[in-house]
C-alpha cells in the first residue's frame, strides 16, 4: 500500500477535479487578501494561487467559462495590483511596508529579480497598473458578455493610452529635472520650452500699409536678426535645451520665413495652430482674420501632456498683442515646467511663470 502522503499540487489537482472549489468564495478571499498588502511578494503569491486555480479548472474541463471568470477576474487584479506596487518602487530602498528587504542590491532590475520577475513582467505589470480602478471594473464588467477569459495582454492593450499619457507625463519631469541641473549662475537657460512672437519687419506697397506697419508701433528685426537675437548674448539655438519645443508666431503671409527662423534656430517644425481673431483685418488677397502658431522640436522632447483644438478663438486686442488664454493653454501642455524652464522671447509684458525677454518686457 502506497503510504507516500500527497503533495500541496497533487491534493489541490483533487479538490479541483472532485469539484470541492468554490470560485466565488476563492475570488473573494483573494480579493480580501489584495485589499490587505501593499507588498509585492505578497501579491505575487496571491496571483500564483489563482493562476494554479485557474490552469486546473481549465485543464479539466469540467468547469463552464461564467465558474471560472470570479477567479480569472482576480487574477488580473493582482497583476494590475502588482503594477502599481512596483510604480511605487524607491530606487535603494526597500518598497515601502513590504517585509521583504532587497538585501544590499539596488536599482529596479535587482529588486524585481529578487522577486523572481523578469523585466518584461514587471514592466507588462506597470503598464496594466496604469488602468484607473473604474476603467479595470468597467473591463470585467464588459467581459463578462464575451465567451472567453481576459487575458494580461488584453489589459496591456486597453492600458495604452494610459501607459503612454504617464510615460510622458514622466519624461516632462526628467527633461525639467535635466534642464535645471545644467542652469548656470548669471546664465539663462536651458530652456525645455520656447514661446516666440518676433517683431517680424513687412515690406508696404502703400500709404495705407504704412500707417498698419509694425514699425509705428514697436521696433521691428529683419528675417536675419531675429536668426541671431540673442538672450544675454547667447544665441537662442544655445539657451535652449537638448530636449526641448518652440511654440513660434507669425502671419499667413509669412509663413515660410517663420519655417527658416525655426531651422536657424535648431529646431523643426512638426505641426501649427491659428488663432481666429474673430474678426477681418487688412490683406491684399484674404481679409486676414487668423495668426499662425508654429509648433517646433528638437531632441526627444515627448508630446503635450494636454492636447488643446488647433483653433483658438479670441478677439483681438492692441496691435500684435495675443491672447493671454493661449499662453496659459501652453502652460496647460506643459505644466511640469516653471519660469526657469520657460522662455518668452520679445515679450510684451512679464508672465507669471515664465522667464521673459523682450523690449517690452
Amino acid at each position: 500500500m502506497d503510504q507516500r502522503l500527497a503533495t500541496p499540487n497533487e491534493m489541490l489537482n483533487t479538490l479541483v477535479v472532485e469539484r470541492k472549489i468554490n470560485p466565488v468564495a476563492l475570488a473573494a478571499e483573494a480579493h480580501q487578501a489584495l485589499l490587505a498588502t501593499a507588498d509585492p511578494a505578497e501579491i505575487i503569491k496571491i496571483e500564483a494561487k489563482l493562476d494554479s486555480y485557474e490552469n486546473l479548472m481549465r485543464a479539466t474541463g469540467l468547469y463552464p467559462i461564467d465558474e471560472m471568470r470570479p477567479v480569472n477576474e482576480e487574477r488580473m487584479r493582482a497583476r494590475w495590483c502588482l503594477g502599481l506596487a512596483l510604480a511605487s518602487f524607491v530606487r535603494g530602498k526597500p518598497f515601502p511596508g513590504s517585509a521583504t528587504m532587497l538585501t544590499g542590491l539596488t536599482g529596479f532590475r535587482a529588486y524585481i529579480k529578487e522577486l523572481g520577475l523578469t523585466p518584461p513582467i514587471a514592466h507588462e505589470a506597470q503598464r496594466i497598473g496604469t488602468l484607473p480602478d473604474e476603467v479595470l471594473k468597467r473591463t470585467f464588467e464588459q467581459w463578462r458578455n464575451r465567451p472567453d477569459l481576459l487575458h494580461y495582454t488584453d489589459l496591456i492593450s486597453i492600458s495604452r493610452p494610459y501607459w503612454f499619457k504617464v510615460n510622458r507625463e514622466a519624461r516632462h519631469r526628467r527633461i525639467r529635472a535635466a534642464a535645471a541641473g545644467k542652469m548656470v549662475l548669471e546664465r539663462p537657460g536651458p530652456f525645455p520650452l520656447i514661446y516666440a512672437d518676433p517683431p517680424w519687419s513687412f515690406d508696404v506697397y502703400s500709404e495705407m500699409g504704412k500707417e498698419n506697419s509694425p514699425d509705428r508701433h514697436y521696433p521691428t528685426l529683419t528675417d536675419e536678426q531675429i536668426m541671431e537675437f540673442e538672450v544675454a548674448g547667447i544665441p537662442v539655438s544655445e539657451v535652449a535645451h537638448d530636449d526641448a519645443a518652440l511654440l513660434l508666431w507669425c502671419t499667413s503671409s509669412n509663413l515660410m520665413r517663420a519655417r527658416k527662423i525655426m531651422e536657424a534656430w535648431d529646431f523643426e517644425y512638426k505641426t501649427h495652430a491659428v488663432w481666429d481673431k474673430c474678426r477681418t483685418g487688412m490683406g491684399y488677397v484674404f481679409l486676414n482674420q487668423h495668426e499662425v502658431l508654429l509648433y517646433g522640436t528638437r531632441g526627444n522632447i515627448p508630446a503635450p501632456q494636454v492636447q488643446h483644438p488647433s483653433v483658438f478663438r479670441y478677439p483681438r486686442g492692441e496691435h500684435s498683442a495675443k491672447p493671454p488664454e493661449i499662453r496659459t493653454a501652453i502652460e496647460q501642455m506643459y505644466p511640469d515646467f516653471d519660469e526657469h524652464t520657460r522662455l518668452e522671447l520679445f515679450a510684451r509684458e512679464k508672465a507669471e511663470g515664465w522667464t521673459c525677454y523682450g523690449f517690452e518686457a
